[in-house]
């Protein structure tokens, strides 16, 4: 095991070179490894199913977080926000959102029988633009989620993901009597001469306005900004989060940019992106910025500053055991994320639901689960999925990883944290593996090279069954 994935110091230090002025790839969305390795069609839901069935029954295994998605976003020009790598529909009204919930209401439906006393571990809506439905809707949403999980306890964290100019004060009242207990937000800039580069409409107003709303309703409310934007500097940057701070937003997501595909930042902009080390810069200045208003990092991406009389303690995209995860994604492109070290080998696994809208229908009315494709994770896989998460929370715990894996993480990939130690990017203790330092701004590289040596293996694999070899 240790040798089949594991890389000595050299090699790390290598990779570490070669890396530090290349643009990043948040990976966290998806874990380990990329969708591109999500190969089987025929995902066994069924047995998976009956798998976290028989975990509970044996007192163990992870709550569920629940992802519920929609497919829609307003038209923007250029399209999709200029950089948005995710699958979505155009919204062309109403009727839309109103066909769309029937399938997501029969999908739920699906997993109601199969998830009988099982615990609710967090819920998020997103999309897509979850903000797009009307204000009945939300009522009817927490509907869903209370048929799979009756009993949700008050400490479970409900969030609604949209943008600002979509929310208005009756919609922020019926997320919040729905039941649902945060907003996050998708601002990504506040200044508007760069935010109208990707073809959003919002203004300042609309942010500032939502934000008034929440406060008044006690809803907490999040807000996501970006850096590394075309034509952005450490200047522009800077004054969006000193506004931001000024508007008595208690959380911030500030992270670094995505930019691939054919979008119209990699393909129109990509001359006016700032340099990896000038996106650093960036990091660095909005790290010290944040500090010195009181804020804390959760994560690579999240800062809180305490004292939100609404806070909750909402950490996205984290987990904090190793030995155990449970998303289900439920809704078109809906991401399930099955692991747990009780479980035999290859029996873990991740899968997503159908990126085309007409044939996640199509699979409902013919009474099947709406799963495209997945990944059947071998021990391996699961493990570098799982460090990955936790790092995303900037630490490791390693006595927890010797316990799951009987294996000292540091040994396994002991060339690996020696060499992010030399460079200053984590802290090895007898107890934690810590991102410091710059260690946070260069989370996805830390993520791609843990999982190089894995990494070779997948594509070696997948060459084989392209060439009808038996691997």
């Amino acid at each position: 095991m240790l040798n089949s994935i594991s890389v000595d110091r050299d090699f790390a230090r290598d990779f570490i070179e070669r890396h530090l002025d290349k643009r990043q790839v948040n990976k966290i969305q998806h874990a380990f490894p990329s969708p591109r390795f999500w190969s089987e069609t025929g995902v066994p839901v069924d047995d998976i199913l009956e798998d976290r069935r028989e975990l509970h029954a044996m007192g163990r295994g992870a709550p569920v977080n629940l992802y519920m998605g929609v497919p829609y976003c307003i038209q923007t020009n250029p399209g999709k926000c200029g950089y948005c790598l995710f699958p979505v529909e155009a919204f062309t009204g109403n009727v839309d959102l109103e066909v769309y919930f029937d399938y997501l209401k029969r999908e739920t439906a699906m997993y109601k029988e199969s998830l009988q006393g099982i615990p609710l571990g967090a819920v998020f809506f997103g999309g897509g633009t979850s903000n797009l439905y009307r204000e009945d809707k939300y009522f009817q949403l927490m509907d869903l989620v209370r048929d799979l999980f009756p009993d949700i306890p008050a400490y479970v964290d409900i969030t609604l993901e949209g943008i600002p100019q979509l929310f208005t004060r009756e919609k922020i009242k019926a997320i919040k009597e729905a039941g649902m207990n945060r907003i996050s937000m998708g601002v990504q800039q506040v200044n508007e001469t760069l935010n109208s580069l990707s073809g959003r409409k919002q203004k300042t107003q609309h942010v500032i306005q939502t934000i008034e709303w929440a406060h008044e309703f006690g809803l907490p409310a999040n807000i996501d900004l970006i850096f590394g934007w075309p034509q952005q500097t450490v200047a522009t940057m800077v004054k969006d989060l000193e506004t931001a701070i000024s508007w008595g937003v208690y959380d911030i997501t500030h992270y670094e940019l995505n930019v691939g595909g054919p979008t119209d930042f990699a393909l129109n902009r990509y001359h006016e992106l700032p340099s990896t080390l000038s996106n650093l810069e960036m990091y660095r200045a909005s790290r010290d910025l944040l500090k010195s208003h009181g804020y804390e990092q959760i994560t690579a991406y999240n800062w809180r500053k305490p004292g939100d009389p609404n806070s909750r303690p909402y950490e996205e995209g984290v987990t904090h055991r190793v030995d155990t995860m449970d998303t289900l994604g439920l809704g078109y492109a809906a991401i399930t994320f099955f692991y747990d070290t009780a479980l035999a080998e290859g029996r873990s696994w991740s899968f997503i639901n159908s990126r085309n809208l007409n044939e996640y229908k199509a699979k409902i009315d013919a009474g099947k689960f709406p799963a495209e494709r997945g990944f059947r994770h071998a021990r391996e896989d699961f493990m570098i999925s799982l460090i990955w998460r936790n790092l995303f929370g900037l630490e490791l715990d390693r006595p927890q990883f010797q316990q799951a894996f009987d294996v000292d993480v540091l040994d396994l990939f002991e060339g690996v944290w020696k060499a992010l130690e030399e460079y200053g990017f984590v802290e090895i203790t007898p107890d934690k593996i810590k991102l410091v330092g710059d260690g946070p701004f260069y989370t996805p590289l830390i993520q791609a090279l843990l999982a190089e040596k894995r990494y070779n293996q997948l594509r070696e694999r997948m060459v084989a069954e392209v060439q009808g070899m038996e691997f």
